[in-house]
């Protein structure tokens, strides 16, 4: 564990390893094989990494024709908030090791990835071909709470609650919108160079919308009420003096029970991935096997099987302060959907979505305390001259940043 402790420190001196959502972007689009602290919502033991921070996101920006205003301009999307506070329980020591040590965190706005099931105008949102009486609302006071225990010899646990609901009464209408979730994790040294995470998360999702009529009738949409979700991580860091970093295996396991479409959603990632320590900077590269299904009573069942492969670079350049960012991610999968024949799908290259094919970013670290991140627009380099020449509608997706103190 101290081992985890040391390379995260060590390597946010030259390359901002504190970075935030912006930095996974940047850095090929998920953290399944390197440390960021975005993974204390997937396991809450990490925030002991991450002592006494404040952590926030304007959250982030595409171009939509349906929203954007007359000159391409508006406001980013799902900004959040928070901090964590750490206290050691050994204070009587002088010079010596600060654990035991309590970490308590508090997040706020922050979206997480299944609203998308309950949230009006998502692609997997459940009601999408609804009639307006059936209106669903998006839920609100989303919060994360998180709490983080490191034991004496290094060892990390926690535990996490997430509550976003939406509750509404007019004029006889009624409508209910939620998503809770619960999380719990560890993060413990196996051996004298390994040191092992699991986390499990797991919750429920509602949506209704209840219509009482004049003449007594009642019209209910019940697009899911308590339907549960799942998910099961975990990953091993195992360091290799001969790459001066670590060789990382990870498996993750995700279910989704819908009981109005009678479909049960089974999805598995695993893989193998090194991370590297490189002169100011760091380096990871990875590739997984991609299996999911889904079944239901009807022929929409589907079935793929895939992989992917993806990578990430950071670097200071010319300044200390100063850190560069690319990634990319590459997904295939062979798709079967029912009775007709099988077809192969990819991440769209170029689409400007957290899933596309490759980013740039950049970071600046002030006395390894104050770190803001930022993931470029895609067009960026067929554009910059628009800052001068004439309105651009924008040149960065997402800003973020952290302060340690």
């Amino acid at each position: 564990m101290k081992k985890v402790l040391f390379w995260a420190l060590a390597a946010g001196c030259c390359a901002s390893s504190f970075a935030t959502d912006a930095r996974v972007i940047t850095m090929g689009r998920h953290d399944a094989f390197f440390m960021d602290e975005a993974s204390i919502y997937r396991n809450p033991a990490n925030i002991n990494i991450y002592p006494n921070m404040v952590y926030g996101s304007y959250g982030y920006y595409n171009q939509d024709s349906t929203v954007d205003k007359e000159n391409g301009n508006r406001d980013p999307l799902d900004p959040f908030f928070g901090a964590i506070i750490s206290y050691s329980l050994n204070q009587g020591t002088d010079g010596g090791s600060q654990y035991p040590m309590l970490s308590l965190g508090a997040f706020f706005n922050r979206y997480d990835q299944m609203l998308d099931y309950v949230t009006p105008g998502k692609a997997k949102f459940l009601g999408n071909g609804l009639k307006a009486r059936e209106k669903i609302y998006s839920p609100k006071g989303k919060i994360d709470l998180l709490l983080g225990y490191v034991m004496e010899k290094g060892g990390m646990i926690g535990g996490g609650v997430y509550i976003a609901t939406q509750q509404i009464k007019e004029d006889g209408q009624e409508f209910e919108t939620s998503v809770y979730k619960g999380s719990v994790g560890i993060n413990i040294p196996v051996a004298k160079s390994m040191d092992l995470e699991v986390s499990i998360n797991g919750g429920t999702i509602t949506a209704i919308a209840k219509d009482s009529a004049a003449n007594g009738s009642v019209y209910q949409n019940k697009l899911a009420e308590g339907d549960y979700f799942g998910t099961l991580e975990a990953r091993l860091f195992s360091s290799l003096s001969s790459l001066n970093g670590d060789f990382v295996p990870h498996l993750r396991i995700d279910v989704l029970e819908l009981d109005r479409s009678k479909t049960f959603d089974l999805g598995l990632a695993a893989g193998l991935g090194v991370n590297i320590n490189i002169d100011k900077g760091f380096f990871w590269t990875g590739m997984e096997f991609l299996y999911g299904q889904q079944d239901s009573s009807n022929s929409t069942a589907k079935e793929y099987i895939g992989g992917r492969v993806s990578f990430g670079i950071e670097r200071n350049i010319i300044w200390d302060w100063f850190v560069i960012r690319v990634g990319g991610q590459k997904e295939l999968k062979y798709v079967s959907e029912g009775s007709q024949d099988g077809h192969i799908e990819e991440n769209n290259p170029a689409d400007a979505s957290d899933n596309d094919l490759v980013s740039l970013g950049f970071g600046v670290n002030v006395e390894n305390r104050l770190r803001i991140d930022v993931v470029a627009s895609e067009d960026i380099a067929y554009t910059f001259t628009n800052l001068i020449s004439r309105p651009q509608h924008h040149l960065f997706t997402r800003v973020s940043a952290t302060y340690s103190f």
